[in-house]
């Protein structure tokens, strides 16, 4: 083999090995809202598909532990289609006490034993929230949490009857997995939609955050991670625990625990005191 063979496959094997998840990330964000009267601490967790040996489960609790989150909010794929997600149960047992908030993935909407998964979801702490919302106070703060399941296409829900699951003038959020149905969310009266699926675009181009492919989004995606401005409200899209996807390693873009910190904003008219 020639040297600049070998110098070439060398500089491939960096650029890959520089770019593996060696850890998880913890991303902060805030948004201020008027129907906001204290300030919350909400963990997204999302896209973990039963990727949690015993070390990594261990790590990934005690982290969120020591946030001390009012909430967790679980937009789905926690499962996987084909295992049978004793890791993730274990992950789930070890955060109870915390409210946690879920709703399906596509890969879970796949299982025959769904009805099963979600029961074994509950007995450990968990409210499932498939295509219904509820009252959550929190503090001083009303919260109302909704979900909808993972179908196949933003298509097969009308913008009233997803509206419709909401009863009150609470700060409003949708947990809905697929963050490519924008124009759905657009439609919709909420203040707050958290989607997963995307996986951050599998592979970033290094030191950006830009994906290079995503599901029903193709080549570099728009809507992989962080926050955007969705209709009347905003859209959080994680990127997810999953380390892996059928074997394909993330580069340049790792895992990561969502932290969002809800804060009051000051209505017009008002003073600070």
């Amino acid at each position: 083999m020639k040297l600049n063979k070998i110098w070439g496959l060398v500089a491939v094997g960096a650029v890959v090995g520089l770019g593996l998840p060696y850890k998880i990330d913890t991303v902060y964000y805030e948004i201020s809202d008027e129907k906001i009267n204290d300030e919350l601490c909400l963990v997204i967790l999302s896209d973990l598909h039963d990727d949690a040996p015993e070390k990594r489960l261990n790590e990934l609790s005690k982290r969120v532990r020591d946030l001390k989150p009012d909430l967790i909010l679980m937009p789905g794929d926690m499962a996987e289609e084909r295992n049978h997600q004793d890791r993730t149960i274990a992950l789930l047992k070890t955060l109870t006490g915390i409210p946690m908030y879920y709703t399906t993935g596509n890969h879970e909407e796949y299982r025959w034993d769904l009805t099963s998964l979600l029961a074994r979801f509950q007995d450990v702490g968990v409210t499932v929230l498939d295509n219904r919302a509820m009252e959550v106070p929190v503090k001083n703060t009303l919260l109302e949490i909704g979900g909808i399941k993972c179908r196949r296409g933003a298509g097969e829900y009308s913008p009233e009857e997803v509206s419709d699951l909401f009863h009150t003038d609470g700060y409003r959020i949708l947990l809905s997995h697929k963050p490519n149905w924008v124009e759905l969310y657009e439609q919709i009266d909420a203040d707050l939609f958290v989607s997963g699926h995307a996986h951050g675009g599998q592979w970033c181009i290094p030191f950006t955050k830009q994906g290079l492919a995503a599901p029903s989004q193709g080549l570099f995606p728009k809507y992989t991670s962080g926050i955007h401005e969705t209709g009347k409200g905003k859209m959080l899209i994680s990127r997810g625990l999953v380390r892996h996807y059928h074997g394909l390693p993330r580069l340049y873009n790792n895992p990561e625990i969502v932290v969002l910190t809800l804060k009051p904003r000051i209505r017009e008219g008002e003073k600070e005191s």
